[in-house]
């Protein structure tokens, strides 16, 4: 028989553990800054995120050179000249109107016929069908005085549109006027009111002049509101005001109806008859 071999035990060496120095060793390695060659080797990291433009980005180039606006007007604003022009041509065309019109009185706009959207397609009807039948026309209305009106009318009309337009352009060019005026006026208030606060001179009398403008006067028919009634019960509660507070809530509660009918009627039924006996002697 052959003999059996020896079997082979494997040693395995067990890692001996590390001292304190060499693990703080490895952690300075780590610490220590990499070189130029080593950075270059490793890839940079990306981002889906946009940078923020910095004070100096060229995305901020075309807005550089722009004035600091508060409020960028939607309009560019109208040249003084033009206006003055619209007023000189305005007041001529109301030195030329003014002797036509002014003799009409309030009683005479109530007096005379106006014309809407039906009474002006009568008219307009009507002064067709008078130039296709003139036979009908009243002895006073002539042919040539209607036709005379009519053209009147339409001129007229044209004016009266035009003047319309221009009011609506007058009028929104002096709502954009007046908010600009009035944000002027609210900024300047604001600057005096915070100079006044940090006892700024000579500021003090402009914030006085100007803060009755935004003291709302309470009318004596107006109730207190629910903060103020409150802040008088919290005032009572705490003894730094005087005054009496009568609070009483009841809620509402479902209770079975009750249906009663009474009728009281009076009525003269009561009767009275006498009868009398006697005898008559003659």
């Amino acid at each position: 028989m052959a003999a059996k071999k020896p079997a082979i035990k494997k040693t395995i060496a067990k890692a001996k553990p590390k001292s304190k120095a060499a693990t703080k060793a490895k952690q300075k390695a780590k610490q220590r800054p990499k070189t130029k060659a080593a950075a270059k080797a490793q890839p940079k990291k990306t981002s889906n995120r946009t940078p923020l433009p910095t004070p100096h980005s060229p995305l901020l180039a075309p807005y550089a050179k722009l004035p600091a606006v508060k409020r960028p007007p939607n309009t560019p604003a109208v040249p003084q000249q033009i206006i003055v022009e619209v007023t000189l041509l305005l007041e001529q065309a109301k030195v030329k109107l003014e002797a036509y019109a002014a003799h009409l009185r309030a009683l005479d706009r109530k007096r005379l016929n106006k014309m809407g959207v039906k009474r002006e397609g009568f008219a307009q009807r009507a002064f067709r069908l008078a130039m296709d039948n003139p036979e009908f026309l009243p002895n006073y209305l002539t042919r040539e005085r209607y036709i005379d009106d009519y053209d009147h009318y339409v001129i007229m009309q044209s004016a009266v549109d035009a003047d319309g337009q221009v009011h609506e352009l007058l009028r929104n060019l002096n709502t954009e006027n007046d908010d600009v005026f009035y944000t002027d006026g609210l900024d300047y208030y604001a600057s005096v009111k915070e100079a006044a606060k940090r006892r700024v001179d000579a500021s003090e009398s402009v914030f006085e002049d100007l803060a009755p403008f935004f003291k709302h006067k309470k009318s004596p028919d107006t109730g207190e509101t629910k903060k103020q009634q409150m802040r008088d019960i919290k005032g009572y509660v705490k003894g730094t005001k005087e005054g009496i507070a009568v609070i009483e809530n009841i809620k509402p509660k479902t209770e079975g109806g009750v249906h009663k009918v009474i009728d009281e009627q009076f009525r003269n039924t009561e009767q009275f008859k006498e009868s009398e006996q006697g005898e008559f002697k003659e």
